[in-house]
């Protein structure tokens, strides 16, 4: 805990006509001007430092709505136009492959057998991020699990995003292997989640995405 502050300086006034100005002795100006000093690092040593420390050690916890728009892997072919056969009716469309946004939290399509998608991250200037938390629900337990990667990319350009941190399991947090400071002036932010093949019966959710950054 740290101390109330109660001040140790107290200045006893000069008397005109009576005290004489002075440097030295034990009421010149060196003497007390030493007191304040003293005064003063005490103060920031044991009060004001103290507190600057704590506030800037708090870590703050960032909760996201899985709110994620389609996207496609790079590696991910395209999907060629439907087109019938002379005299056949229209092909049926290819499963989705965007998870889907169920209330408040995110979804692997009944009838998919992967799911992609992406959403925008915004996050205090000069932050840094300390780890990566994803949070919900698989059935079977024992199947492959999404991976939510964190990434950033120079606000010009398209040049490849860098990864920050990445989490493939619920309720764990992930930590970046490299410090990652958030510089809003020269990078975007962004979530990118990815679930792999899987049967078409596999149920897997997405509840909450929590980045903690100090």
């Amino acid at each position: 805990m740290i101390p109330f502050y109660v001040p140790k300086f107290s200045h006893t006034d000069w008397i005109d006509n009576e005290d004489r100005v002075q440097a030295g002795g034990e009421n010149g100006f060196n003497i007390r001007f030493h007191h304040l000093e003293s005064e003063f690092a005490t103060l920031a040593k044991d009060h004001l430092n103290p507190v600057i420390r704590a506030l800037s050690n708090v870590e703050t916890s960032l909760s996201l709505v899985p709110i994620l728009a389609p996207s496609k892997q790079v590696d991910q072919p395209a999907t060629p136009p439907l087109t019938p056969a002379a005299g056949q009716p229209l092909p049926a469309p290819p499963p989705p492959v965007h998870w889907e946004l169920v209330n408040d939290f995110a979804q692997k399509p009944s009838t998919a057998t992967e799911a992609h998608g992406i959403m925008n991250i915004t996050l205090p200037d000069g932050a840094e991020i300390k780890s990566l938390t994803m949070t919900g629900t698989r059935q079977p337990v024992t199947g492959v699990m999404p991976t939510a990667v964190l990434r950033r990319r120079v606000v010009t350009g398209d040049e490849g995003a860098q990864e920050i941190v990445k989490v493939s399991a619920f309720n764990v947090p992930a930590i970046p292997a490299v410090q990652a400071i958030v510089n809003n002036r020269t990078h975007r932010h962004f979530l990118q989640v990815d679930l792999p093949t899987v049967p078409v019966g596999d149920t897997v959710k997405l509840f909450c995405f929590q980045i903690t950054y100090q």
